[in-house]
């Protein structure tokens, strides 16, 4: 009975151990919160807007979005800021998949471009959904993935919040920067987003912004592969004495 405790006790030992390894990721980081820029088209409210994006409740979004004076009642064109958590999908990238139900009339490009305001783009939904781009179901449960950002401390430890920003035509580097107050440092921008062009009027872009109370987050510490290491060793330097005084008890 005690022989089967301490095996039991070092397979926990092991499995923590195991937990403790770094994993192979191509995500240098996730992060708990992560925004995307809604644009919104007539019609539109936080009421339709909060659950597409897994929020329950309309009036959360009301502290990211302090202009909105009537949450049934927003301007056509405006942006309204949405909150998720950006998490690591496939081990590949950074994103959150959402969940929607497919509607009479859909289709990947009109829910990507209408339903979801370009955040996403039907070549995603087709990849990462198993209909077909020509039948996709009514009632139907697909996965949506918007892109995000958790920063990068290769290019400023200032700010770990950031929001997914889709490129309207007309728009350009400047007048983004001007949007998020960072005319003086669009350099900053471009070095967020290597290789977007800012001119494209399409695709998304990842910008530094505050958070609720107008500040903007530093960029959180990961846990390094080091700690983890050090922890490992010091766990597994505890459980090999006691080995050795087991199998030093068996041969008395």
């Amino acid at each position: 009975m005690i022989e089967r405790s301490f095996a039991a006790f070092v397979l926990l030992l092991l499995g923590l151990a195991f937990h403790l390894l770094p994993s192979e990721s191509a995500c240098p980081r996730v992060c708990d919160l992560a925004l995307g820029a809604y644009y919104v088209t007539p019609q539109v409210n936080l009421s339709y807007i909060a659950p597409l994006f897994g929020v329950p409740d309309y009036n959360d979004l009301i502290p990211y979005n302090r202009d909105i004076k009537n949450p049934n009642s927003i301007l056509s064109g405006s942006r309204v800021h949405v909150y998720f958590s950006c998490d690591c999908i496939n081990g590949d990238f950074l994103g959150h998949n959402f969940s929607y139900v497919v509607v009479k009339g859909d289709t990947y490009d009109t829910i990507a471009k209408q339903v979801y305001a370009n955040l996403t783009t039907a070549a995603s939904l087709a990849h990462f959904n198993s209909f077909p781009e020509t039948n996709v179901p009514v009632g139907a449960t697909i996965g949506v993935i918007v892109n995000c950002s958790c920063g990068d401390e290769a290019v400023s430890k200032d700010y770990g919040l950031f929001e997914t920003y889709p490129l309207l035509p007309g728009e350009n580097l400047s007048s983004v920067a001007a949007a998020y107050n960072f005319s003086s440092q669009e350099d900053l921008l471009q070095r967020y987003n290597p290789g977007a062009d800012f001119n494209a009027g399409t695709g998304v872009v990842f910008i530094p912004t505050k958070d609720p109370s107008d500040s903007y987050r530093p960029l959180s510490q990961r846990r390094n592969e080091t700690k983890n290491r050090v922890e490992l060793g010091q766990l597994l330097y505890g459980v090999y004495p006691m080995l050795d005084a087991k199998a030093h008890n068996r041969s008395i």
